[in-house]
């Protein structure tokens, strides 16, 4: 006797709706028109070098630099202001400043006016790794831009100040507002 094999009863089953055709859907968003996207992967193609030409040789991964990146350009940011300023977030920040601080490239120094709050800023270094790094990513941005005159250029600054702007007043749904640099 073959064995019996258990269905379950037809009153139980639930409905799903059969797939269409893969011709009959669409992409919501088109990869090639959106911006987004676009900035997105001019993105992930100007870091792809990064951990070869320097993350096995300074242990340093992308998120990583891009902290340094910015605590050199403002020293003495909080890591409040740092998470609010990139969009990272806030328990990334305090993973990315602590590894940082354990590798003796960031240091973390007490407020004059408010004793819960520690400013960051690069020890000797974090400023050592970060010039060679700059020198590097200086030189790769230059080659981008060449494809750009001067006025495309600072168009091109100008819109994505503006977008980031927008982003941090609360615009995406169901974020709340980022706090203005500085608070």
């Amino acid at each position: 006797m073959a064995p019996r094999i258990w269905r379950m009863p037809t009153a139980r089953r639930s409905v799903l709706p059969r797939p269409t055709s893969q011709t009959a859907r669409r992409a919501w968003l088109s990869t090639e028109h959106s911006p987004y996207y676009q900035i997105w992967v001019l993105t992930n193609l100007t870091a792809r070098p990064f951990a070869a030409l320097f993350g096995h040789r300074f242990h340093l991964n992308l998120t990583e630099w891009r902290v340094l990146l910015t605590v050199a350009d403002r020293p003495g940011i909080s890591a409040q202001q740092l998470s609010d300023y990139t969009g990272l977030d806030k328990m990334n920040v305090s993973r990315i400043v602590r590894r940082l601080e354990a590798h003796g490239r960031l240091v973390r120094q007490g407020s004059k006016t408010d004793r819960r709050r520690l400013h960051l800023d690069l020890t000797e270094e974090g400023w050592s790794v970060y010039g060679e790094i700059a020198r590097s990513a200086v030189q790769r941005e230059k080659q981008i831009y060449a494809g750009l005159s001067p006025d495309e250029l600072a168009t091109l600054r100008a819109l994505l100040s503006k977008l980031s702007a927008r982003a941090r007043e609360g615009v995406l749904a169901g974020e709340p507002p980022v706090p203005p640099r500085g608070q």
